[in-house]
């Protein structure tokens, strides 16, 4: 992939032009975190902050809509000027390519539950220590620090299927299940998404659940420490802020 270069001409006695790189700032679609804008920029909570970090930086960037795994091929192989938004960091990531300071803290993961579905239970521990509880999960989504260590010890009946969570929404309204796990983020979208094709759905709070992962920008290496220290700094600013 070429560079993305803007040049502009310094007016004057011998004037000369000096370019400037561009930073790709890749997303893939995933609402509410980033929608595509018509323009073909980034709404959402991680879009609008990645955003507002680079304006406040004044670090230029171009908006790619391109697939997580393409992100991830290109910012582990290091040839563009790259950041990824959204990321969560871990130490395989961290060792290929650079971090910057959180742009967004998840809220606890919760539960999408048949409207009939009352249990005495109060926490996901104890749903999941009962074998007649049914829960389905999302092949490859992250649920949280407190989730996965939950469910290891499950003795209710888990189901981890690949397909999109409408999908495993219509299971549980069909009766096939009594949960989905889902970010809190999503829930409201996912419940609104089968309304019409099948009994009401809502959302199933968990009082041992309490911690969200913080998701950031991830940049190639290409991306100089300097311009990471920039982002940091703005970043600060606009979480401060709330802009």
């Amino acid at each position: 992939m070429k560079k993305l270069v803007i040049c502009s001409l310094l007016l004057g006695v011998g004037g000369s032009a000096v370019c400037e790189e561009v930073v790709l700032l890749s997303y893939y679609e995933r609402a509410p975190y980033a929608v595509r804008q018509v323009n073909g920029d980034a709404t959402g909570l991680t879009a609008d902050p990645a955003a507002a970090a680079f304006q406040k930086a004044g670090i230029r960037y171009q908006w790619q809509a391109i697939p997580a795994k393409r992100q991830l091929f290109q910012i582990e192989r290091g040839n563009t000027l790259e950041c990824g938004v959204g990321w969560y960091k871990t130490a395989g990531r961290a060792s290929v390519g650079k971090f910057t300071d959180p742009i967004y803290r998840d809220k606890p993961t919760v539960g999408v539950a048949r409207f009939n579905f009352n249990p005495p239970e109060k926490s996901l521990a104890a749903l999941a220590a009962n074998p007649s509880v049914r829960i389905l999960m999302k092949n490859g989504l992250t649920y949280g620090r407190d989730v996965p260590a939950i469910i290891s010890a499950a003795k209710a009946h888990v189901q981890v299927i690949t397909g999109d969570q409408s999908s495993l929404a219509r299971m549980v309204a069909a009766g096939r299940a009594d949960f989905v796990l889902s970010p809190y983020e999503e829930a409201s979208t996912l419940i609104a998404s089968v309304r019409h094709e099948g009994p009401r759905l809502k959302i199933l709070h968990f009082d041992d659940v309490v911690a969200g992962d913080t998701r950031h920008l991830w940049c190639s290496n290409k991306v100089s420490d300097d311009t990471i220290a920039k982002l940091n700094k703005a970043i600060a600013q606009v979480v401060k802020s709330g802009k």
